[in-house]
């Protein structure tokens, strides 16, 4: 979800070139939202193991597209038509989405408010402005996949560009505000044997770290065009997963 509007020809790759294209990063994002999605409609279902590994590997998904949305708009030419696209995909995704998965709206949804959080930090009348349709952005996210967490990684991935903390610290929030509950949780359910927090911890703490070197890695290249896909599968394989769960089970998976 971004990062398609742009990019030079990775036709001839020159040494500044060499590392990691958009294409190989939602690649990444795509193996781990099928991993999240499938360890939630499956739930209890699972054995352990695969639920931690299915939630480990879940963590790839947010921080990539975060910082996919932040390179899409910097290369838009079309700022309109990329936010109506995003709108339309999150509202036909918000349908297997609702059905399948969770009551609230969908992380498309988070990244249209996001995008219009970087639109606003870039042409508001005065930081007053902005900072307050930031703070009303956060609030509405609230009702969304990631919420408020999700705007100010997305607002901290434009505004760190070029600094040496520009994919540290974005992503070491996340591993810190999703994965310190689950520590503790996890550390009070130990002595009694409980480690049913573990999936939930391992999401943050080895999925969202691995995007740090990853995004790290990234060339600027867009490698193999896939901006229909990426969007059209977002919502596609929740409703394959859940409809693959009906026909297991009978019944619809548990909302969360």
């Amino acid at each position: 979800m971004g990062g398609e509007e742009h990019h030079t020809s990775s036709a001839h790759v020159t040494p500044q070139q060499r590392g990691i294209s958009s294409f190989v990063l939602k690649i990444a994002a795509i193996f781990g939202m099928t991993m999240n999605h499938a360890a939630y409609i499956f739930g209890d279902t699972l054995p352990f193991w695969a639920r931690c590994v299915l939630f480990a590997g879940g963590g790839l998904t947010f921080p990539i597209m975060a910082f996919l949305l932040v390179e899409g708009y910097r290369h838009t030419s079309n700022i309109a038509r990329y936010a109506s696209r995003l709108g339309i995909f999150a509202l036909v995704s918000q349908i297997p989405y609702g059905l399948f998965l969770a009551a609230n709206l969908n992380v498309l949804f988070t990244l249209l408010m996001g995008l219009g959080v970087l639109w606003l930090d870039d042409n508001a009348r005065n930081r007053a402005l902005f900072w307050t349709g930031l703070a009303a952005g956060a609030v509405l996210s609230l009702a969304c996949d990631w919420g408020f967490l999700g705007i100010i990684m997305i607002y901290l991935f434009k505004n760190l560009r070029g600094e040496r903390t520009a994919i540290v610290a974005p992503v070491g929030l996340a591993i810190f505000a999703t994965g310190m509950p689950q520590l503790a949780e996890l550390a009070a359910g130990a002595p009694t044997g409980d480690w049913s927090a573990l999936p939930f911890a391992l999401y943050p703490l080895i999925g969202c770290s691995l995007t740090i070197p990853l995004l790290s890695s990234y060339n600027g290249q867009r490698g193999r065009p896939m901006k229909w896909f990426f969007y059209a599968y977002y919502p596609a394989h929740i409703a394959v997963l859940g409809s693959l769960y009906v026909s297991i089970f009978g019944t619809l998976p548990h909302i969360i």
